[in-house]
């Protein structure tokens, strides 16, 4: 059974000195399959597919950071949320995919990912979360993650999380949609494997893509299921890591970033 299909889209700004622009553009659909005849907890399966345009870096005389024009992300990923018992819970997520500019797929194009939180509710309005993330970066392969949950009422919930805090207050109604205001943080990125054009005759490099982001916007979600949200950001503490080591990362500037999504 279907739950979800998304698509959503941030520009990065291209900023000087160190330019590095983005357009990451990503769709996918989730699906419900029952798990152990639970209807409540089913197992759901998302295969999904993202395009990241680049423009950048500008190489400079030793400096070659160059990078393709674009890459792509096609994964399949599966996640249970268990309840365990009506105070025990957990989150349970892995991936598998290809991350690559699918000039020529090595081994280090394939990428497992996932996470595990272990969830305790002491109310419907207060719950703490604890686990771990596996991002499989060339920086950063595990971090920890967790937190506190509280909603004290039906229009506002925190989510005190790291690495993905968020905060919503829902702003007003109109009609049959539910507007909501919506702050969040980020750490942002990813890997893939590239053909560069500085790089070895021959050879694949991988890449890391690493950031810090905030931002704000709407959201906004309307009777019979359709969702989505607009915001507007920055993202900072902007790295590139090269594991050929040549050169062996780049920094790009500091940069403003708007996106939107929209799901049904």
């Amino acid at each position: 059974m279907m739950q979800e299909i998304f698509l959503e889209e941030r520009w990065f700004a291209s900023i000087k000195p160190n330019k590095f622009g983005m357009n990451d553009i990503e769709t996918y659909a989730t699906f419900a399959l029952p798990l152990f005849y639970n209807q409540l907890t089913p197992l759901l399966v998302t295969p999904g597919f993202a395009i990241h345009l680049w423009d950048g870096p500008v190489t400079q005389p030793g400096n070659a950071a160059d990078l393709p024009p674009r890459v792509y992300d096609a994964y399949l990923d599966g996640a249970w949320n268990p309840q365990i018992t009506p105070w025990l819970g957990g989150e349970l997520q892995a991936r598998v995919g290809v991350y690559s500019d699918f000039t020529k797929v090595v081994d280090q194009s394939i990428r497992f990912q996932g996470k595990g939180l272990a969830v305790l509710s002491f109310s419907p309005s207060f719950k703490i979360k604890a686990g771990i993330w596996y991002l499989d970066r060339l920086r950063v392969k595990l971090l920890p993650a967790g937190g506190v949950v509280w909603t004290p009422n039906s229009d506002v919930q925190f989510d005190i999380l790291f690495p993905n805090p968020k905060f919503t207050k829902r702003l007003t109604t109109i009609g049959t949609t539910d507007w909501r205001l919506m702050l969040r943080g980020e750490y942002g990125g990813g890997n893939w494997t590239v053909k560069r054009a500085f790089g070895i005759p021959g050879e694949i490099d991988q890449v890391d893509y690493n950031d810090l982001r905030v931002a704000g916007g709407l959201e906004f979600e309307r009777t019979g299921g359709i969702h989505g949200m607009l915001e507007a950001g920055v993202a900072f503490d902007r790295e590139i890591l090269f594991r050929s080591g040549s050169p062996p990362s780049y920094s790009p500037t500091t940069t403003v970033f708007v996106g939107g999504a929209i799901g049904y």
